[in-house]
């Protein structure tokens, strides 16, 4: 077995445990999981309810809600505790 140069290093850091992350990082991040999938749900929603009418202006504002949620939750949850 020939080992890799200068790969032990970051093995021996993947190895150490990790520092646990706070109760307000996971908290944010359970939030923003929760916006995103709530987002998504409407906007689902939204684009089967209105398929096939004629009322496109109400498809795209709950479109739209969608979206609003979606974005915030994105944002809270990029940064994941888990490091």
């Amino acid at each position: 077995m020939v080992r890799a140069h200068g790969l032990a290093p970051r093995v021996r850091a993947r190895l150490q445990p990790r520092r646990s992350a706070s109760r307000s990082a996971w908290a944010r991040y359970l939030v923003g999981r929760f916006l995103q999938v709530t987002g998504l749900m409407v906007t689902l929603v939204a684009a089967t309810a209105f398929f096939g009418t004629s009322s496109t202006i109400a498809m795209l504002r709950m479109m739209l809600a969608g979206v609003v949620l979606f974005v915030p939750g994105w944002l809270l949850a990029r940064k994941d505790p888990r490091g």
